[in-house]
């Protein structure tokens, strides 16, 4: 069967008179030799001969190694080779897969086409048996076998291996289902990866011999070091820092941050965004400006700051299922993207003998509203968060008093919220602020809008504004509400998880 070319002759040929510049007055030898084609393979056993194609201007000639043979092996210009290999069999069976570089070349030796041959065969010929730790030293692309090893960690695109010395560790590219402390095998192939630590890839087989547990060793603190670790093998290591959804950062100074790669879901790590977390694992290497570690474990340190007051309004989920007056319960506007979604007013639903709004009161909160009209309530209950406004009413809360908050503290207040969707599309123009007053001196905060088109769907905004320059005490109110105040508009919101809190230097 003739070999499809990889480029045509008009293109190669422009290509040659592009380098040759094609006149055809002087006499030359060639100067660049081509080839269509720069890899090719053959099976192991009477494979098919292939034909390429060689361009040229003048005379060329082949390096060609002695299981390889091409016809013809010179030539002048563009002609049409073919090229042949002898069985790789050895003792009446495959021999390992072979390579080696076919040369076609200018008599200048000016320039070259190289062609790489490859020939299959049988890969485990001869293999020899390595334990985990001696796969670091040895050279890329060695098959291997390895008869024990213990996982000690697994990501989402492969596992680590070690020795039951912990000698080295190394990456096993492959998606067996194994756990960590199984003991197992595997045939494959010596590598490195992008960061030039060891690696296992094409694995051809991978057994689970057993089960058991790993001892790890004591690992090393680099969080001191970030900026400055670096190794060649994949160390067991500890780091610890802030972790923001993605990476984990130890200081604000440091230069590097710390990437979990390819990390499992067992870890937990997708609930850990703003907490302080160490984790330990094996070493990956260093992709500027993140150091790479696959984990073994992830602590939970606790949130990356304190918590002065905190409110997700989930205790009043009784009211909320309470409803109405004929036991209709409230509904979730933002989270179905539901217009309809029921809201009582807060006075209506009743549990444990008090309505939601006195069980706010109760708590320390108090309400605002201004309307256009004649004075009406405007603030109602969702499941579990509280809804603003309606048409020519808007609403505000003012939050409980808190004590406990130092002097010199830098606190910032963060919240949920969402403007409310007309039925005709367009988005209540709603601009929220907050409003800290001490002795009757007050302090406004912009909150940044939602810079929603029209027809966009409810959910929620998370807003963080950092109440600078104020003094928090017990006597101190801060108020939520929107800057339309009153208007004769629709200027409708919701509002969840409210908290003032400071973060922690690290």
């Amino acid at each position: 069967m003739r070999f499809v070319k990889y480029m045509t002759a008009p293109i190669l040929m422009a290509a040659l008179c592009s380098f040759w510049g094609c006149d055809k007055d002087e006499d030359h030898l060639s100067e660049a030799v081509l080839a269509s084609a720069n890899t090719l393979n053959f099976e192991a056993e009477r494979a098919a001969e292939k034909i390429i194609t060689i361009y040229a201007d003048a005379d060329w000639v082949t390096e060609v190694p002695d299981w390889v043979t091409v016809t013809p092996n010179s030539g002048t210009g563009v002609m049409d080779v073919t090229i042949s290999v002898t069985d790789n069999m050895r003792d009446g069976a495959e021999d390992n897969p072979r390579k080696a570089t076919l040369v076609f070349k200018g008599r200048t030796l000016a320039s070259r086409a190289q062609v790489l041959i490859t020939q299959n065969g049988d890969k485990y010929r001869d293999v020899k048996e390595y334990t985990a730790g001696e796969l670091a030293a040895l050279a890329d692309e060695t098959v291997i076998s390895v008869p024990s090893a213990i996982v000690v960690a697994v990501t989402t695109k492969g596992f680590v291996i070690s020795d039951d010395k912990n000698t080295d560790n190394i990456f096993v590219s492959d998606a067996t289902t194994v756990a960590v402390g199984d003991k197992i095998s595997l045939l494959g192939t010596k590598s490195s990866d992008s960061q030039k630590l060891a690696t296992v890839i094409d694995c051809d087989e991978v057994t689970v011999l057993s089960g058991g547990a790993v001892n790890y060793p004591e690992p090393e603190d680099i969080s001191a070091k970030i900026d400055d670790y670096t190794s060649s093998k994949r160390g067991y290591v500890t780091v610890k820092g802030v972790f923001n959804g993605s990476t984990l950062t130890v200081s604000e100074d440091a230069k590097y941050s710390v990437s979990v790669v390819d990390a499992p879901s067992s870890l937990g790590l997708s609930a850990l965004t703003g907490h302080i977390v160490t984790v330990t694992g094996y070493y990956a290497g260093l992709a500027e400006p993140v150091q790479r570690i696959m984990a073994t474990d992830v602590e939970d340190n606790g949130l990356n700051e304190i918590v002065y007051f905190l409110e997700n309004f989930e205790w009043l989920e009784p009211w909320a299922l309470a409803g109405d007056n004929n036991g209709k319960p409230a509904g979730r506007s933002v989270e179905d993207n539901n217009l309809d979604a029921y809201a009582p007013q807060l006075p209506t639903p009743i549990a444990e003998g008090i309505s939601a709004l006195n069980a706010l009161l109760e708590k320390g909160y108090e309400f605002l509203r201004v309307t256009t009209k004649t004075e009406g309530e405007c603030i109602y209950l969702q499941r579990n968060y509280l809804k603003f406004g309606k048409t020519s009413y808007q609403a505000g809360i003012i939050l409980p008093s808190i004590d406990n908050i130092p002097s010199d503290a830098e606190p910032r207040i963060s919240f949920d919220w969402c403007p409310m969707r007309q039925g005709s599309g367009k988005v209540d123009p709603v601009n929220l602020i907050i409003i800290v007053e001490n002795d009757g001196q007050e302090t406004t905060f912009d909150v940044p809008t939602h810079g929603w088109e029209n027809d966009h769907k409810l959910e929620w905004i998370r807003a963080e504004i950092l109440l600078s320059g104020v003094t928090i005490t017990k006597e101190t109110k801060i108020t939520i509400r929107q800057t339309q105040w009153p208007a004769a508009t629709a200027n409708r919101w919701f509002l969840d998880n409210i908290k003032i809190s400071e973060p922690i230097n690290l």
